[in-house]
């Protein structure tokens, strides 16, 4: 055992002179490995600046080709483009009106999708005859709707859905009007992908397909970019109040589609209606007599390219009248305007042939009984 004495001289006397020997000795042997281990690091520091600088090559040089290979494709597409339009067009004829007998000569849809697209015409039948019948007819046509109607005079070949804006007001005289009809109803679901109010006008008979969505829409009195900022804020009040209820939270992390019946739904309409009331205190939103033009409604604002949606009453009324599918239905004044904000040149070779979102899965519409179908159509 080590005695007091030695402990005691090792931590406070000066050490002996092998002890310092093999001090100095460990403290060389640490500097080696030291400055080994610098050169070690200052290596790899340099292979990674070799790497970052090769990376940063790459990126800026795959940017390039990208941009490139992009800008071939335009050209190569405006040059198709350019040869398939002058094949195309008959002698004397403009080319507004070669691309428009061009749409309205496509195919229709065939099998299943234009069994579909038929209950869908129906559905749209009876939509209209149920508003003339009680009043409601602040309706028109939008989304791909619109444009299948101004285009082609009825269904985009590949569509499987219908579109139509209304206003709030008639909306709700439509909720009231449908509550006991044996034939019709309307559904509305909370969608936590968007944050919307999902409504739509079904049939109440499960076995026919598809559905109308409906778009609400709002008067107010000033149809500006400002006011469309304004609803926009009360609509990310809604949206931060909804979210950090539990319930609700609870309820979309088990499912992003909300029926308005359930205790959730209820509380996201509570959240939206606080909302609503709001803008019409404040004045955002008005009444229809005391209204200079419309808003797409705050509780479905989302639109294809980002459109604002809000214009002056001299911009929508009086609704224009487009043929979709025989029939004559409702469409805004100021149409054309606001399918070019939202698609762009319509008249140009579609690119969405192949890409349109199904709306009725086509292994469920491949399971419906035609027959049942088929006498819903003709009725």
């Amino acid at each position: 055992m080590t005695s007091l004495a030695r402990r005691l001289r090792e931590r406070l006397f000066w050490p002996s002179e092998r002890s310092m020997q093999k001090l100095m000795g460990r403290i060389d042997s640490l500097e080696h490995e030291n400055a080994q281990l610098r050169d070690s690091l200052k290596a790899q520091e340099s292979v990674l600046f070799e790497i970052r600088d090769w990376i940063h090559e790459i990126g800026e040089e795959s940017c390039r080709v990208v941009h490139e290979v992009q800008r071939a494709q335009i050209a190569e597409r405006s040059k198709e483009d350019i040869r398939f339009w002058a094949q195309y067009r008959d002698p004397g004829e403009t080319d507004l009106e070669t691309r428009k007998r061009f749409f309205l000569n496509l195919p229709k849809a065939e099998g299943d999708l234009r069994l579909l697209q038929s209950a869908l015409n129906r559905m749209l039948c009876d939509f209209a005859e149920i508003c003339r019948q009680n009043g409601i007819n602040q309706y028109w046509l939008v989304g791909g709707t619109l444009l299948g109607a101004v285009r082609h005079h009825g269904f985009i070949p590949w569509d499987d859905d219908l579109d139509l804006g209304i206003m709030r007001d008639d909306l709700t005289r439509l909720q009231e009007v449908l509550t006991n009809n044996s034939k019709y109803k309307i559904t509305v679901i909370w969608d936590r992908i968007v944050h919307c109010r999902q409504i739509r006008f079904a049939p109440r008979d499960t076995r026919i397909p598809g559905f109308i969505d409906l778009f609400p829409f709002d008067w107010v009195s000033s149809p500006n970019h400002d006011t469309f900022l304004k609803v926009q804020e009360y609509r990310k009040a809604a949206i931060e109040t909804a979210e950090a209820d539990m319930v609700v939270r609870e309820a979309w992390d088990r499912n992003v589609y909300i029926p308005t019946e359930s205790v959730a739904g209820k509380h996201i309409a509570d959240a939206f209606d606080t909302q609503l009331d709001r803008m019409r205190r404040d004045g955002v939103v008005c009444s229809h007599e005391a209204a200079a033009g419309i808003v797409r409604a705050y509780d479905n604002m989302d639109h294809p390219s980002g459109f604002e949606w809000i214009s002056s009453l001299d911009e929508f009324c009086p609704l224009d009248v487009q043929t979709f599918e025989g029939g004559q239905y409702p469409v805004p004044a100021n149409y054309m305007y606001l399918l070019t904000h939202a698609y762009g040149n319509i008249f140009a070779l579609p690119n969405d042939i192949g890409l349109h979102f199904e709306h009725v899965d086509k292994k469920t519409l491949a399971q419906v009984d035609e027959q049942t179908v088929r006498e819903y159509v003709n009725r």
